[in-house]
């Protein structure tokens, strides 16, 4: 009786270790590090936050946040470490792994993945 209950106990275990909640969200295509075109600076993007760093010096240059708008449009707020101003921008997917980006009240930059 006692080696039924046990081998039962054991086997509704196994069992509940099995089953899955399901897969949790997908991850956005921003994660992971992305370098600007011109080659100043590298950005790691996860879970809608990102910093940047000069790659020469390993640098911050900037902290901030970004959203998904609409599937390939990507917002992107940030502050300047160096002149202590907010930044923004909106950007687009152009492909996979590249991103071209207009900042609000300046220049336009490209981003490309490369991790």
């Amino acid at each position: 009786m006692i080696r039924n209950i046990a081998a039962g106990t054991l086997a509704a275990v196994l069992l509940a270790g099995c089953q899955s909640i399901g897969p949790g969200p997908a991850p956005s295509p921003m994660s992971g590090i992305w370098a600007s075109t011109d080659g100043v600076f590298v950005a790691r993007f996860a879970d809608g936050r990102f910093v940047s760093r000069f790659t020469k010096t390993n640098e911050v240059l900037a902290e901030g946040s970004y959203s998904m708008e609409a599937g390939r449009q990507v917002s992107m707020r940030w502050l300047s470490i160096a002149t202590k101003q907010q930044r923004s921008a909106t950007c687009s997917f152009t492909g996979p792994n590249r991103l071209s980006c207009k900042q609000t009240g300046a220049g336009a930059f490209d981003l490309v993945r490369s991790a």
